[in-house]
């Protein structure tokens, strides 16, 4: 059996809201300490009977206290409803400091078919990272 893996870059949508926020104290020490997704890479396995992509997360939390990723879908063309799970991140406080990656998995199935999600990290401190965006092509979908 061939393996394959496909490694690309996935640019990032940066989702800002406008308008000024007034902050409490307490609020501003969350902020500083909320993980940054510094970007998104996808990796194809195609060893099995379908494609696997797996998205990695490349982050870094200054707290090192991140534990959940937020996913879900904004758009597809898939020929069936498609559904996300919320991740837990089980990687030490040094790592996430330092920078870590958390590694996702998107079983294709035998549909051709594209996937763009959302995604953003929570840390146990109340930070949430910035979100981004990504796409996944299931069999040149």
């Amino acid at each position: 059996m061939v393996h394959r893996k496909l490694r690309q870059a996935v640019s990032l949508s940066m989702v800002a809201f406008g308008g000024a926020v007034a902050v409490a104290p307490g609020l501003a020490r969350a902020q500083q300490s909320a993980a940054v997704i510094d970007s998104v890479t996808l990796r194809e396995d195609i060893s099995g009977r379908y494609p696997v992509i797996y998205p990695e997360f490349h982050f870094h939390d200054p707290s090192g206290t991140a534990r959940f990723i937020h996913r879900e879908v904004v758009a597809t063309n898939a020929p069936k409803p498609l559904s996300v799970r919320d991740g837990i991140i089980d990687i030490s406080a040094n790592q996430q400091i330092q920078g870590a990656t958390f590694v996702g998995g998107w079983p294709c199935g035998a549909d051709s078919y594209y996937v763009t999600l959302r995604a953003f990290i929570l840390n146990l401190d109340g930070g949430r990272s910035n979100t981004v965006e990504y796409t996944i092509h299931c069999n040149g979908g």
